[in-house]
Formats: C-alpha cells, sequence, structure tokens
C-alpha cells in the first residue's frame, strides 16, 4: 500500500513539475520581464521542489547573482567568476571553491556548450542527497535553462535594438553631414571646382567648402577633426556654422587673422580641449587674381602652375590646441592662368601598399602635374583610381576629401 502512495505522490509531482514548466514557458512566450520570470522561478523551487537555500548566478550583464533567497549574506563577496571551469553538476564540498559553505550543489546551466547560468542549492540533508539528485536535478536544469534562454534572448533582443537604433541615428547623421557639405560647385569661364569625399565609416569628421562672397570673392577651404565618428562630426558641424555665418554675415567687419581667432575660440569651447581642427582657407578675388590664404596645421594643399609645383604651408597650429595661438602667418600669391589647387585630407597622402609604404605628398603632386589637363572631376576620379591601385586590397586609414580648382 505505501508503495501506490509513493507511486501515486510521485505522478503528483510529476504533473506539478510539467505544469509550473508549461507555466514559464507561456510566460516566456507572453514575454514576461525578467523579474517576473525570476519570481516564477523561485516560487517553482520553494512550493514544487522545496529548495530551501538558492543563488541563481547569470551573465545577463555580467556574471552577478540575479536571485537569492535562504542565504543572508552569504557568499556576497564571492567572485562568480571562479564558478566558469565546472561544467557538470557537483557537490559543492567536491570543488575547490571558498565561501559557498552554505551550499551543497553547484548545478551548470549550458546552452549550445556556453554556460549561461550557474545554480547554487542548499539546504538538502545528507541522506536526502542522493534522491534529491535523481529526482529533482534534472528538472531544475531544464527549468533554469527555460529562464536563463529567456534572459540571454532578452538581453540579445535589447542589444539588436540598441544597434537599431545606433546606425539608425548613423544614418540620419550621415544624411545630415552630407547637407553641409556644397552640392553646387561652380564651372565657368572663369573657375573649375570639383569635390570628392569618401568616409571610412558612415559618419567622419572630414569637411570642405566654397562660400561665394560677392560676385568677385569667394573662399574655399578644407577642414579634419580628430577623432572619429559622432563627436567628430557634432565637433564639425558646429565648426562650418560658425565659418559660415563669420563670412558670410560678417567679413566686412574680419580679416582672414580673425576668422582663424575666432575659429580657434569655437573650437577650444566646443571641444574643451579634447580635439582640434586642422584647416585650411583661401580667400581669391577673381579681378585682382591675388589668394590669400591661412594654414592651420593641415595637410599642405598642392599649387600647380607652369608645371611647377609649390606647397601651401604658411598659416598657424591647428586649432583648439592652445587658448591664444602662438602665432598667425598669412600668405598672398597672385594666380596665373591655368593654375590648379588641390586640397586634401589626410587619408589620401596615408593609403598604404603591401609592402606598408604611404602614398605621400611627393606622389600625389607627381599625379596632379601628369593629369593636369583634365578637368577637375576627371583630375579627382583620376587621383582615386591611382588611390586605390596603389593600395591594393588594404582599407583606406581615414577618410578622404578632395577639393580641386583651377583658376581659368
Amino acid at each position: 500500500m505505501t508503495q501506490i502512495i509513493n507511486h501515486d505522490n510521485q505522478i503528483v509531482i510529476e504533473k506539478q513539475k510539467l505544469n509550473a514548466l508549461l507555466e514559464i514557458t507561456n510566460s516566456v512566450n507572453k514575454n514576461y520581464k525578467v523579474a517576473d520570470l525570476l519570481s516564477q522561478f523561485e516560487n517553482v523551487m520553494k512550493d514544487y521542489i522545496g529548495i530551501s537555500k538558492l543563488a541563481f548566478i547569470n551573465d545577463h550583464q555580467n556574471w552577478d547573482c540575479i536571485l537569492k533567497y535562504g542565504i543572508g549574506e552569504v557568499c556576497k563577496d564571492f567572485v562568480y567568476k571562479n564558478l566558469l571551469p565546472y561544467e557538470q553538476t557537483i557537490l559543492v564540498r567536491e570543488t575547490e571553491l571558498k565561501g559557498l559553505e552554505d551550499f551543497d550543489i553547484l548545478l551548470p546551466v549550458f546552452h549550445k556548450e556556453r554556460p549561461l547560468s550557474y545554480l547554487l542549492i542548499g539546504g538538502i540533508n545528507e541522506e536526502e542527497m542522493l534522491g534529491f539528485i535523481q529526482n529533482h536535478v534534472g528538472f531544475v536544469q531544464t527549468i533554469a535553462n527555460v529562464v536563463s534562454v529567456a534572459i540571454e534572448t532578452k538581453k540579445l533582443v535589447k542589444e539588436l535594438i540598441a544597434k537599431k537604433l545606433e546606425e539608425k541615428d548613423m544614418e540620419m547623421a550621415a544624411e545630415m553631414q552630407k547637407l553641409l557639405l556644397p552640392n553646387n560647385l561652380p564651372t565657368n569661364h572663369l573657375i573649375d571646382i570639383s569635390a570628392t569625399y569618401i568616409a571610412k565609416h558612415m559618419v567622419s569628421g572630414d569637411y570642405y567648402d566654397f562660400i561665394r562672397i560677392d560676385e568677385d570673392e569667394y573662399v574655399f577651404c578644407i577642414a579634419d577633426v580628430s577623432g572619429k565618428g559622432m563627436p567628430a562630426a557634432m565637433l564639425m558641424s558646429n565648426f562650418q556654422a560658425t565659418l559660415r555665418a563669420n563670412v558670410k554675415y560678417n567679413h566686412h567687419n574680419l580679416t582672414l587673422e580673425g576668422l582663424i581667432i575666432e575659429l580657434n575660440r569655437s573650437v577650444l569651447s566646443a571641444a574643451n580641449g579634447e580635439k582640434f581642427i586642422t584647416f585650411f582657407i583661401g580667400y581669391y578675388n577673381e579681378k585682382s587674381r591675388n589668394l590669400k590664404y591661412v594654414n592651420a596645421g593641415h595637410n599642405y594643399p598642392i599649387l600647380c602652375q607652369n608645371n611647377k609645383i609649390y606647397e601651401l604651408k604658411t598659416g598657424c597650429t591647428a586649432l583648439g590646441i592652445f587658448e591664444t595661438l602662438p602665432t598667425i602667418e598669412t600668405k598672398e600669391i597672385k594666380l596665373e592662368s591655368n593654375t590648379i589647387i588641390v586640397c586634401y585630407t589626410d587619408g589620401l597622402v596615408e593609403a598604404e601598399n603591401s609592402e606598408g609604404e604611404q602614398f605621400q605628398t611627393d606622389r600625389l603632386s607627381e599625379a596632379i602635374v601628369a593629369n593636369s589637363y583634365l578637368n577637375m572631376k576627371q583630375m579627382n576620379s583620376s587621383l582615386i583610381k591611382e588611390i586605390s591601385e596603389y593600395k591594393g586590397e588594404n582599407e583606406l586609414p581615414d577618410d578622404v576629401a578632395i577639393l580641386s580648382l583651377r583658376i581659368i
């Protein structure tokens, strides 16, 4: 008779276990919060299995205890990553783990050969140990696996959503950045100007511009922010707004030197000394054919006149490094007919071939002379082709911007 009762009790217990598993599975399918799943898990462990002490260790954010009961301050200083070497259910006393004396069983929960969780179970009498392991460990491991996989899935979904939102933000930032670049560069009987831009990442800190002041005067410029990504792009957008506002609305009251001082102040204020901007700006008068320029630590633009190469070096340090720029020098050049000026960012000349040799300025100068008969759009395409052939399978080291002008 006792055997029949025990058998009947066992059937009842198994039905309870099945119902508990179904309840938690339904909760997972209904996308219950992690806290609710853990609460259900705790109830099952207490009410159906009779576990009086438990710690649920999980890699939800970092290896930590996400559920515990019946243990007080036990294992509060335990380093949970010390559990990682254990891949099979084991009695705690048979391990070398210290600080877990209040527990009896260590139960790992794996998914596709990767540990998701560890259960520490205590309060089991020695004489009940074998029966507990035979009757309950498999079920506890199964239900812990369901909860652990659900937690992992929520973590992955959250990360995926965050990544998608970040990608969307980056796409919007890239579109906004494109709007900052001029799209109607003039080609007429006085000037032929073209620009090419290749971003290594979705957003960058490279910038070029052409701003007409009046019928006879305009400025052209190119710049590069230290650093990458959104911070660099945001700083450059702030820089462009300051530059355009001063050139368009304050040019009568502002010298080229004064503009550089104002831009340096703006970069310092926006970047708090954490980033800097290299910058070249040229101011040209079509009537006088005078070019006045300042190079603020940027790659030297190349001026090609009568097949002779000149580098536009004169200027000052990069912007955003010093509160007061040590010196600011400007230079004026009278441009002859058919003069070419190529401004570029460092990604162009720092491209490396298979031997690790950079393209460098000398090769760029030679390419400009060799292609000087082309219009500026063709010139830029030819330069990009040469760089691509030179670097081969290597990636570009940085963003590339080219602004080319032919003064006719």
